[in-house]
């Protein structure tokens, strides 16, 4: 705004809507390639915006699919990892969406990290309940053992780590789990390209096909061949690291409904994100830390963004 005011021009470019709209005069909206709309950020209603951006009225922006929460899924003990987080105690059942947040650098990715193997611990035990690992408990494994037992994590940089993006959509999909697209320890590419068809129409995956290559696509298209991945992997526990980071507001609505369509089926989810109306519009419980440490749990309905804040700023929760 003070750039603007000295006379600057600027072309602001975001998925966030709430900054758009504090920051600039007018917008136009791009979608496929296209111009959808265009118009005065003053005179047009966030509804009306979001219909130029998805080509069609979201009836509701945070959709919920009725779940049940069932028993233990994955339970930390005083986990404590490197560098952070420190004496982590928290309980994930199957059929539950258990957001997690925090400021950055509170620790909520490398609690992921630390749970899933890519972090060391340091002290307590990880239980795992998942359907493969009935009752598991270690003190710290690899993300090999941890995908045996049906863990899957989605990072939080799909292009760092999350994802092979010279490599096709196929590919990408299947990598974690080739074993069922193969016969005698050989690939099969026709069951391969069969299987990533299946996902690719389950989500809506805006492809050429199967051997398409991942950079290809949009954000939004990649982050659902990542969702993808955990689903052909038969993923019982699912760590999502800010699922819905750089993608349109469609897409962000499709991985939600497919969110809650996952707690329905049984799977439990851990959901960490830096946008709190997210949290609260899709978690049933919703952790928070703060400087490494968990400070407080309790169920979404108790919370409010500002008590969140609160919280994870080291004031009163």
């Amino acid at each position: 705004r003070r750039l603007r005011n000295r006379g600057v021009s600027i072309v602001y470019i975001s998925h966030f809507l709430e900054e758009v709209q504090r920051v600039a005069d007018r917008f136009t909206v791009l979608r496929d390639g296209r111009v959808t709309g265009s118009g005065s950020v003053a005179d047009t209603p966030t509804s009306r915006i979001i219909e130029m951006m998805v080509g069609r009225r979201l009836e509701e922006m945070f959709p919920r699919v009725p779940h049940a929460i069932g028993g233990p899924a994955l339970c930390l003990e005083n986990l404590s990892g490197e560098p952070i987080p420190t004496d982590v105690s928290l309980t994930l059942h199957h059929g539950e969406i258990l957001g997690v947040a925090g400021l950055i650098g509170a620790g909520r990715t490398e609690l992921v990290r630390t749970v899933f193997g890519l972090a060391p611990v340091r002290s307590g035990r990880i239980r795992v309940l998942a359907v493969r690992a009935p009752d598991t408990i270690d003190a710290g494994a690899a993300p090999a053992r941890r995908l045996a037992q049906g863990i899957g994590m989605l990072s939080e940089d799909r292009k760092a780590e999350g994802l092979a993006l010279p490599m096709s959509v196929a590919d990408n999909i299947t990598l974690s789990r080739l074993g069922a697209v193969g016969f005698a320890g050989l690939l099969n590419l026709r069951r391969q390209r069969d299987a990533a068809r299946r996902w690719i129409d389950r989500l809506d995956i805006r492809t050429q096909g199967p051997e398409q290559a991942l950079w290809h696509l949009s954000g939004g298209n990649q982050q659902k061949v990542a969702f993808a991945r955990l689903l052909h992997h038969d993923a019982d526990v699912l760590l999502l690291d800010e699922p819905t980071r750089g993608i349109d507001v469609g897409a962000k609505v499709q991985i939600f409904r497919l969110i809650g369509e996952l707690a329905a089926a049984g799977r439990a989810v851990l959901f960490v994100s830096s946008y709190l109306p997210e949290l609260l519009g899709v978690c049933d419980r919703i952790a928070v830390m703060s400087r490494g440490r968990l400070v407080a749990v309790r169920p979404a309905a108790g919370w409010s963004e500002e008590s969140i804040m609160a919280a994870a700023t080291g004031g009163s929760s």
